[in-house]
């Protein structure tokens, strides 16, 4: 694997991102004022979203600080992009009979930057993602984020990967997360896992994350499996261990030889493999305790490989600092993007 230089960018720097928190917890008037945490009894948005800063920092190595600048309670329902909004009877009915789900689900993010004024808290507290907390039928996806312009590095037929949603250009990358304080930390990173795979698959992959068709590229092979890759296990991705059989197979005890530890030593990869089973990480917590091993063993080393950050956490939490020094794009991006519409 030939390592090359580019200019001066051999540190690794510490990445200090500035979140603004929305929590979206509704007051229930028939329900002697409760907030829809309290009354179904579900978790504290606060306590969360501190310790998913935690858990990120101790993934990164320490490189990447989460700072909470700002935490902004709303005691209503967002609307929906069909403008659709639930209010307290029609929600929890909804709730006591799924079949009465509004469809779409999809929240409208425009609608959100315009209630809290997002731009402009933004700008003046330099702030470069959101983690929005709701309830389940909120219609927020996993993750969402807008690139200015749309203006992606490689053309990629998977929309998974980038999808344009109705958010406002804020002139540099803006992350949104969408968290359920009904479900919690462990799904709040797998959520956040699935944001690294799109974000690595759209630069170190080059727009393409498929382990049998691209299986030497650098971030495919990262996320190969013994199921798919008898000899050659590596790490796997969010929905797959090492030695996983089906999605979300997190408790599997079967034993496969796995490169996993060997890239903590990235780039300088040895191909040692050892035995590996669900005990690595700890056993299954509804996937807490996978999400943080598999997040632990992304590349954060100084330098670069073949054009690309040794420490991939670049490209997840300062993707356009990071895309200054990305080679150059197949100048058919824009026709991917435009296709997504």
């Amino acid at each position: 694997m030939p390592l090359s230089s580019l200019g001066a960018e051999t540190s690794n720097p510490k990445k200090t991102i500035r979140v603004i928190v929305v929590d979206y917890d509704p007051v229930l008037a028939t329900h002697d004022g409760q907030r829809l945490t309290a009354y179904m009894h579900w978790q504290d948005p606060g306590l969360l979203s501190d310790l998913i800063a935690e858990d990120i920092g101790q993934a990164s190595g320490g490189l990447v600080e989460y700072q909470i600048v700002d935490f902004v309670r709303s005691d209503s329902f967002p609307l929906k992009k069909d403008g659709f909004r639930y209010d307290e009877a029609s929600y929890l009915a909804m709730w006591n009979d799924r079949s009465k789900a509004h469809q779409p689900d999809k929240i409208s993010y425009k609608s959100i930057f315009y209630q809290f004024d997002l731009l402009r808290r933004l700008r003046e507290l330099d702030a470069r993602e959101i983690w929005l907390w709701g309830a389940p039928y909120f219609g927020f996806d996993e993750y969402a984020v807008k690139i200015p312009g749309d203006k992606i590095p490689y053309p990629t037929e998977n929309p998974w990967f980038y999808r344009p949603y109705d958010i406002p250009d804020a002139g540099r990358t803006i992350w949104i997360m969408g968290w359920s304080y009904e479900r919690g930390e462990g799904d709040a990173l797998h959520s956040y896992g699935h944001r690294c795979e799109g974000m690595l698959s759209l630069t170190v992959g080059k727009g393409l994350w498929d382990k049998k068709k691209n299986p030497r590229n650098i971030w495919n092979r990262y996320t190969h499996i013994a199921k798919d890759f008898p000899n050659d296990a590596q790490v796997g991705s969010v929905h797959f261990g090492p030695n996983s059989k089906r999605d979300y197979d997190y408790a599997d005890m079967d034993t496969v030889l796995s490169a996993a530890d060997d890239w903590y030593n990235y780039p300088f990869l040895t191909g040692a493999k050892l035995p590996l089973n669900a005990s690595a990480w700890g056993g299954p917590d509804y996937g807490l305790n996978y999400q943080k091993w598999w997040l632990g063993h992304l590349p954060k080393a100084p330098g670069q490989t073949d054009g690309f950050f040794n420490n991939w956490w670049r490209y997840i939490v300062d993707y356009d600092d990071a895309l200054k020094y990305q080679p150059p794009p197949n100048a058919s991006f824009q026709k991917s993007i435009h296709a997504m519409r």
